[in-house]
């Protein structure tokens, strides 16, 4: 979900006019926040122009092959390149991986100066200058880029207008593992506004594309000690992406347990490039695969205990759940869709957690194995039981020469009562109950005339006509109700469509297709959310509405492209309002 524009703090820089006043700025910009833009930079217009060029020009050499240490050129998507270099001045971990592409060597050259001064200062906003050196000579940096090669799509419209369709771009999370992180320009990038929880997916764009972004990573909060925190960002490949890292040396110790920067670097690339990484690290990247994995389900467990927690509660009877009915709930609560193979994976690391069973229908039902509702709830103690047992099992998958490409699912023994074992006692007990009722029948019995009805005496086929037609008219004054209600559904969102349509750009041409994915984003959080179908029936009525404000015209294939030269919501309020008394007239 993208959310309405947030104003990031910004530094003018012709408002600067000594450098030693930067680093107060600075500093008290990173206590609340992790990004900030850069304006009126002296060679933004050189930056723009470079970056034009590689966009335009310059496409990423395919037999620079992408290596062991993460550099070269590489095919993430079918039509998207990743290029990627990294340096580092300590001779024990050596990149010596040259950029041949001149373009973009000269915009590396020009984003390392800004992006090490920048750096520099961040540092030392919350580490003493003696503790780590960071300069021209003692530092590492990484520059990558992604290029789109696909080609764009266009239509001519009946106007002979030639129209290319509004992108409609993906992103990717992206947090870099440095001190800072520096982007040429705003265009597909996306940020956290600070207002809203890290958990929430909502992500604002930047109000300027003249700006320099500027980001921190995540080394800068670890060496902080707390006083400042990061966030990551949302990245389109599509549009071309690129960014420069700044950090310490590669062997830089980063914490008392000896892990060294190159450590975080690799983690965050395998994350990053999991393909490439299953190459030419198998071993990690099927670790933190299933690291992933467990912390997932340790998650889940939180979520589950509290779920069949309230269940037991606001039940009085004792009649275990099935597990289809709880997934929706912990969906919910999981903000991701949560599987019953979920389930059962998160159960295979402690089996005896919960107790499962297959019902008389085959659905499984879910049990606490402690008869005291309330204590999954108000104690911790099977949750950290769970975190020990999911660290034990991990720590062991360590010590394994192979490494399981997953937590394996539960095997779900047989339902109680079905395991083909008997209780002689009870098989007695019904045999004796047998003898003893052997004076009375052992077979039903019912007299014929209990079920003989007499005939209808008046009876025709004009009667069964006249019920059909009495049914046809009740399933149609059914429908013409449903009707009724859907369209006044539509028109009820018709005003949130058009406040979204205000805040496009006017008398550019737009595909239903992108307006469509547009509108269903915008209104996934509100009360009533809708789909792609309902997005263009909604269109289509607005552009009814306004037909001499908003033009459709359908090119080649039949893709309907809207267009609006001005919008004025006074004129779609009362032409609202002539619908409804014209509907309420007939």
């Amino acid at each position: 979900m993208s959310s309405s524009r947030y104003k990031l703090p910004e530094i003018d820089l012709n408002e600067i006019h000594d450098e030693n006043h930067l680093a107060p700025v600075v500093k008290a910009i990173l206590l609340n926040h992790d990004t900030f833009v850069l304006k009126n930079h002296a060679n933004k217009n050189i930056l723009d122009s470079l970056v034009d060029t590689l966009n335009d020009q310059e496409i990423p050499n395919r037999e620079t092959e992408f290596d062991a240490n993460f550099t070269g050129v590489l095919a993430v998507e079918d039509n998207i390149l990743f290029e990627q270099y990294i340096f580092n001045t300590d001779d024990s971990l050596p990149f010596n991986r040259e950029m041949a592409n001149g373009t973009l060597k000269r915009l590396y050259t020009r984003l390392f100066k800004l992006g090490l001064f920048f750096a520099k200062i961040c540092l030392e906003s919350f580490v003493p200058d003696d503790e780590y050196k960071l300069d021209e000579n003692n530092y590492s940096s990484v520059i990558s880029r992604f290029f789109n090669n696909s080609p764009t799509g266009s239509q001519t419209l009946p106007t002979g207008e030639i129209f290319e369709y509004a992108p409609s771009p993906d992103y990717r999370e992206f947090l870099p593992t440095g001190l800072l992180t520096v982007f040429p320009t705003t265009k597909g990038v996306k940020f956290k506004p600070p207002t809203f929880s890290a958990d929430d997916n909502t992500w604002a764009s930047f109000e300027d594309e003249d700006r320099l972004v500027l980001h921190t990573g995540s080394l800068l909060a670890r060496l902080s000690g707390g006083r400042h925190t990061t966030s990551p960002l949302h990245i389109s490949p599509d549009l071309n992406v690129m960014h420069l890292t700044v950090s310490l040396p590669l062997s830089t110790i980063i914490d008392n347990e000896g892990k060294r920067h190159v450590d975080i670097l690799l983690r965050q690339q395998i994350q990053e490039l999991p393909n490439a990484a299953s190459i030419f690290y198998p071993r990690q990247t099927a670790l933190l695969r299933l690291e992933r994995q467990i912390n997932l389900y340790k998650e889940m467990f939180s979520v589950c205990e509290t779920v069949l927690s309230l269940y037991s509660i606001s039940r009085s009877s004792a009649v275990k759940p099935e597990l289809y009915s709880l997934l929706p709930q912990i969906s919910n609560m999981m903000r991701r869709k949560t599987s019953q193979d979920d389930f059962l994976r998160m159960v295979s690391i402690w089996p005896q957690s919960y107790v499962i069973e297959a019902n008389s229908k085959c659905e499984l039902t879910v049990k606490l194995p402690n008869n005291s509702s309330s204590l999954a709830f108000t104690n911790k103690s099977r949750r950290l039981q769970y975190v020990e047992k999911a660290d034990a099992w991990y720590n062991d998958m360590c010590r394994k020469e192979v490494i399981p490409n997953g937590i394996p699912l539960l095997k779900i023994n047989k339902r109680r009562g079905s395991s083909g074992t008997f209780n002689r006692s009870s098989v007695d007990n019904m045999k004796t109950k047998a003898r003893n009722s052997s004076n009375r029948p052992l077979y039903l019995s019912n007299s014929k005339e209990k079920y003989m009805y007499p005939e209808k005496k008046h009876d025709s086929q004009m009667n069964l006509l006249e019920r059909l037609r009495e049914k046809e008219r009740r399933s149609a004054a059914l429908l013409s109700q449903r009707q009724r209600q859907y369209q006044q559904f539509l028109t009820v969102k018709v005003n949130q469509v058009f406040d979204i349509l205000q805040s496009l750009q006017w008398g550019n041409p737009y595909t239903v297709t992108y307006l469509s994915t547009l509108i269903v984003d915008s209104l996934e959080d509100t009360n009533n959310p809708i789909g792609y179908k309902e997005a263009e029936e909604i269109l289509l009525k607005l552009q009814n509405l306004l037909n001499d404000e908003i033009s459709v015209q359908t090119v080649e294939g039949g893709l309907k492209v809207y267009r609006w030269n001005t919008l004025n919501k006074e004129i779609l309020a009362s032409r609202i309002h002539q619908e409804e008394m014209d509907q309420s007239q007939e």
